[in-house]
């Protein structure tokens, strides 16, 4: 739920940091469409961050061990080889 800022996983609240908040905001208002990471810096930590793909990877690391249902074999936060991320809703 974006407006009220809250990530539930089966029923239970899913504390996230701002940061990773916002990482995961951005990838849901673009979902289903992949982000370069350029993209993705930007929105998330400013321009002055753009050099550092990095950043980008073990945050959406950190999201996937707090949302996915196994986070070695991810469903929704999706990497594009080289790219960047997308995210995928529930089927």
């Amino acid at each position: 739920d974006l407006e009220q800022r809250r990530v539930t996983v089966d029923g239970d609240v899913v504390k996230l940091t701002p940061t990773e908040y916002k990482l995961l905001a951005v990838l849901v208002r673009n979902k289903g469409r992949v982000l370069e990471f350029q993209q993705i810096l930007e929105n998330v930590w400013g321009w002055e961050y753009q050099n550092e793909p990095g950043h980008v990877r073990i945050y959406v690391w950190h999201l996937r061990r707090k949302l996915e249902p196994d986070a070695k074999d991810p469903i929704y936060l999706l990497n594009e080889l080289n790219t960047g991320y997308r995210f995928e809703p529930q089927r």
